[in-house]
């Protein structure tokens, strides 16, 4: 028998396009073809011979939880197989699930298993678990030819940049870009679109089912909004000098690069004056929700909603006098939305990136309600036509406690008459099910500018025609409370994944609920919303690694295969928020800790083997309540606020998955010292204690099985209820991408622009 040849590894060197041999050029666009892996394996990944891994793709089981990618190996780079791997290729256990995953295609439709020894709730489709890279994309994304070319443009064009977007406009190389999933001008026909719809409203809707709203005097609108007794101490700088600034209520400050507020005495070395990288604002409350306004052409000023609730409305230390009957039952009916503005540099953010203006953010307006309080809110993703409709800046849908949704249309202001506070009367429209017996909405997600889906409390989903109202679908995905919905607009508005409070996240095509239907087969319970998002660039939904144990993972779970999950970025602490860019597939993580995490998501999809990948603590925000005191100017304090950032770079891997490899290390390392004494030509047997070691090496594995120790330990930390992160979101707008705005529960809310400038294009 001919010696097989040796196998080139491709460990840490990333291929190119063209070197893809597996795929097809053909004039009938035929699929893929699978090697055979018993005569060959693929350079991106190994399996065993019966074609089965000792461990999926990120480390663990399909029942297991979730870890990053780590690949066990001997010590010549070959696959290490363990003894249950062994046991099971001699006894040829579960020979069905093999039958089933050997096809000729990736995308066969597999038959139904027949053998009852099978679980059917386990997937068994074409895209393999340890599948990595090349085949990893040519089976998501294929077999099209165009579409595995987008992907593996979008992959290089961002590889370069680990855990932030560069600060690049659409006509640059690596910069910033529109959907490429879209026909082109896709987006300038659904603005004209819903410019044409918002005029037939207001010219065929009757009068007695408007919008009615009233404004009222400034001094009776603060009364309406949530309003808190304090002002807030904060420590703002570089961690090794910072210093301490007052905050006042419903107040801005211009934050610097080194994160200290921005003075016009601010001078950087080169003689230039120091750029705003963005700002702070108190907004007098807990803000359980933010969204954006969508601009189509407007290109200096942006707008950011927020839905704002009273201190009271979480203090566990009023829950004594809500149950001794002297709870004012009344005033939790009343609700409020704020609107911010915040300005880009003039003449910034028409040619290229937009640069924050060296200005405060102020305060246009709120939106009061006697609804009860905003609970969830989104603005419809499809911006209007400024050219035609001038005086709105977008139409708002907002959940309230009483499990209803309300369509709000967000009417422009007028810079002479900043603030202006609005009592609404009657909204657009009220979406609910008024004729089912105790069911409420829970979650919204719009699908375009005339759909809305909605989530409510007995598993149902619901798509609602907006105007004229009515209820097109409702089907029965789920079985318990619908925690999170989100819709895949722009490129597949009506995908629509759900999360349920216990049970299966589902996906559900509403063009066809009956037929079009997948979940992920491991039941989860989860508590936390905010955590489920679309990424436009990827054709996925970010969410929280769907398990049956708790976990700190945000998976990317992919529209056409959404019963496997893919890890993607860990965070220190229990998670409570996620955001994926418009125009670019970089994600922000908030964590109970006050803490935000960043990372390039495209780049730790199609990670390679030896790769290292990185993500970035944004920043740190810890609260701290304080005893009734008053500041130097006399006024109240009711907390402390420090921010810490200028954080390195860190592994972006799961601290269990190190600690295995650092495990595998030291056993390697005790086998290879164990060779070389028996080589010596001493006696065979144990070595002594501390035989040949060096005096060094046992303190460095200490410090970094101690440091990885202390990774595990902080996600059971509690910290302050008012340290978390509320809510996070990029701005959709395609100059102002690099923009986000992060929420704590403390009453702040920071907006930066992340774009890195220094780059070479």
């Amino acid at each position: 028998m001919a010696p097989r040849p040796a196998r080139r590894s491709a460990r840490g060197v990333r291929k190119n396009y063209n070197e893809a041999s597996s795929i097809v050029l053909d004039d009938d666009e035929e699929p893929i073809q699978v090697p055979d892996y018993d005569r060959d394996i693929d350079g991106d990944f190994g399996s065993g011979s019966n074609g089965a891994p000792d461990f999926d793709g990120d480390g663990h089981g399909a029942d297991d939880d979730p870890s990053s990618d780590g690949d066990e190996v001997d010590e010549d780079g070959n696959p290490r197989t363990t003894i249950a791997s062994k046991s099971q290729q001699k006894g040829k256990r579960n020979a069905g699930a093999g039958m089933i995953q050997s096809r000729k295609g990736f995308h066969d439709i597999p038959h139904y298993p027949l053998e009852t020894r099978i679980v059917t709730r386990v997937y068994a489709g074409p895209l393999r678990r340890y599948a990595r890279y090349s085949a990893l994309r040519d089976s998501m994304y294929g077999p099209e030819i165009p579409r595995i070319r987008v992907i593996w443009a979008l992959e290089t064009k961002w590889s370069a940049f680990p855990v932030l977007p560069p600060k690049a406009g659409a006509s640059e190389v690596r910069g910033i870009m529109p959907s490429p999933w879209v026909p082109q001008g896709f987006e300038k026909n659904q603005t004209l679109a819903a410019s044409k719809w918002y005029e037939g409203y207001h010219l065929h809707c009757p009068v007695e089912e408007l919008q009615v709203c009233h404004h009222v005097a400034a001094h009776q609108g603060e009364s309406l909004v949530p309003n808190a007794n304090g002002e807030l101490v904060t420590l703002l700088g570089p961690w090794d000098r910072q210093r301490e600034f007052i905050l006042p209520r419903r107040g801005s400050l211009e934050i610097a690069e080194n994160g200290s507020p921005f003075t016009e005495d601010d001078i950087v070395t080169d003689g230039e004056e120091a750029r705003s990288r963005g700002w702070m604002i108190d907004v007098g409350g807990i803000p359980l929700a933010i969204a954006w306004a969508p601009f189509f052409l407007r290109n200096n000023r942006q707008v950011l909603a927020v839905a704002t609730i009273p201190f009271s409305d979480q203090d566990s230390s009023l829950v004594v006098e809500e149950n001794s009957g002297n709870h004012n039952a009344t005033s939790e009916i009343q609700g409020s939305v704020q609107f911010w503005e915040f300005a880009a540099e003039e003449d910034s953010s028409k040619e290229g990136m937009a640069t924050p203006a060296k200005r405060p953010s102020r305060l246009l307006g709120a939106k009061c309600f006697s609804w009860g309080r905003p609970k969830r809110m989104q603005f419809c993703p499809v911006p209007m036509d400024e050219s035609a409709s001038p005086s709105t800046n977008g139409i708002l849908a907002v959940l309230c406690s009483d499990g209803r949704v309300r369509v709000i249309d967000c009417k422009a202001i007028h810079e002479d008459q900043v603030p202006v506070y609005a009592c609404m009367e009657a909204p657009m429209v009220t979406f609910g099910q008024d004729n089912d017996y105790n069911v409420e909405v829970t979650c919204l997600t719009w699908a375009n500018t005339n759909r809305l889906a909605l989530g409510h409390s007995d598993g149902s989903i619901t798509l609602w025609s907006v105007y004229p109202k009515t209820l097109l679908q409702r089907h029965g995905a789920h079985t318990t409370y619908v925690i999170d919905i989100c819709s895949a607009y722009p490129s597949n508005p009506y995908l629509v994944a759900s999360v349920p409070v216990g049970g299966c996240a589902t996906l559900t095509d509403m063009s066809h609920p009956s037929s079009e239907f997948t979940y992920f087969p491991v039941p989860a319970i989860s508590f936390q919303p905010n955590l489920l998002c679309w990424n436009e660039s990827m054709q996925g939904f970010m969410a929280l690694y769907p398990s049956s144990t708790p976990n700190t993972t945000i998976a990317f779970l992919h529209h056409r295969f959404f019963a496997q999950a893919r890890s993607i970025c860990t965070g220190p602490n229990t998670l409570t928020c996620v955001s994926v860019g418009t125009t670019h597939p970089f994600i922000l993580v908030g964590c109970a800790d006050g803490s935000v995490f960043a990372c390039n998501a495209l780049q730790k999809l199609f990670k390679q083997k030896g790769e290292p990948l990185r993500k970035l603590k944004i920043f740190e925000h810890e609260y701290r309540p304080v005893v009734a005191t008053r500041s130097s100017q006399g006024n109240s304090i009711r907390g402390a606020v420090r921010i810490l950032q200028g954080y390195l770079p860190e592994v972006n891997d799961d601290p269990r998955t190190e600690k295995r490899k650092e495990m595998d290390r030291k056993k390697r390392l005790e086998r290879e010292k164990k060779s070389k004494y028996t080589a010596s030509g001493k006696k065979k047997g144990r070595p002594k204690k501390n035989a040949g070691l060096e005096p060094e090496q046992p303190e460095e594995e200490h410090d970094l099985e101690g440091e990885l120790q202390e990774k595990l330990a902080s996600r059971v930390v509690i910290h302050e209820p008012l340290t978390r992160v509320t809510a996070v979101a990029w701005n959709p707008n395609t100059n102002f991408s690099c923009w986000a705005a992060c929420a704590m529960a403390s009453g702040i809310i920071k907006v930066m622009d992340l774009g890195v400038e220094d780059f070479r294009a």
